[in-house]
């Protein structure tokens, strides 16, 4: 597809989305078909393109490598993000912890990778396991450790990969007889997840004046802190060249949807954490058509 056609077609969906919140968000049946839109992508739309692509390739050799990869750098991220001071705020620092360690990998790496390669074999295996982790490491900062293992085995995307590791090592030529099925569900996931992700963001950026340490500290590891850490080991462990880009394309991207959710569940400043996501992803969204005509 032409770079510039799908550049186009990113920020019609993510503008499209802003635009139904600004004229209909007022409206509570607006919301509920969102929601329900939104639930459909995340229960059934985003199981079914993991399962179609563990279906056709199945595991690899390069999987231990993003596993080290996810790990490694969730667990560098927490580490050091610790040390920083917050002038006793717990609540805040929560918050920082998880919108500069856990990105958009769903709602804006997915559609992103899909429009610019057709692919998302690094990335799902790579978010796979960052959604674990992001689940994980939200359950022992509320202190709910009885309820990881629960919350872990309720993730979709779970299932889907379960099922189409089945598939490849058991069925593997019947399933990709009927594979073109599944085909639509790709550019319903790229498409479907932008448009969401453009009424998530809040119309105003609410109080983000009084925590603008917050928003430096997210950009700066964002931006600059997590693509390095994941270069640095890239370098390291042995992956495929387009592993390589696809990984580095989720490096940099902004905050979660999902941070605003867990926020909102725990009291971690979910106005704050609103405000910094919505930031971050303008910031990001003029990063990626530069990216996504290098990528070309």
């Amino acid at each position: 597809m032409d770079p510039l056609i799908t550049i186009v077609g990113l920020f019609l969906f993510i503008g499209l989305g802003v635009f139904t919140k600004y004229l209909l968000g007022k409206y509570k049946l607006i919301d509920h078909i969102i929601q329900l839109f939104s639930e459909v992508i995340y229960y059934i739309i985003l199981p079914l393109v993991f399962m179609d692509t563990f279906a056709k390739r199945g595991l690899e050799l390069a999987d231990l490598s993003i596993l080290v990869v996810s790990f490694t750098y969730v667990a560098t991220s927490i580490v050091v993000l610790s040390f920083i001071p917050f002038k006793k705020n717990g609540e805040l620092k929560k918050a920082v912890l998880l919108m500069s360690t856990f990105q958009n990998n769903i709602f804006l790496g997915f559609p992103v990778l899909l429009l610019l390669y057709n692919d998302i074999s690094a990335a799902a295996m790579y978010s796979l396991v960052i959604f674990i982790l992001h689940i994980s490491v939200a359950g022992l900062l509320a202190g709910g450790r009885e309820n990881i293992l629960y919350s872990v085995a309720k993730i979709p995307i779970l299932y889907g990969f379960i099922l189409g590791t089945l598939v490849h090592y058991t069925v593997y030529r019947q399933y990709m007889l009927i594979a073109f099925i599944l085909s639509p569900f790709h550019y319903i996931l790229s498409y479907g997840a932008v448009y969401v992700l453009g009424y998530t963001l809040p119309l105003t950026l609410g109080h983000i004046k009084e925590y603008m340490g917050a928003l430096y500290i997210t950009s700066i590891w964002r931006l600059g802190v997590s693509p390095l850490i994941h270069y640095l080991l890239l370098l390291i462990v042995q992956v495929p060249l387009l592993y390589y880009k696809e990984i580095m394309i989720l490096s940099f991207l902004p905050p979660a949807v999902m941070n605003t959710v867990v926020a909102r569940i725990y009291g971690w400043k979910p106005e704050v954490v609103a405000s910094i996501t919505m930031i971050l992803t303008l910031i990001t969204l003029g990063i990626i058509p530069v990216i996504m005509f290098v990528g070309q």
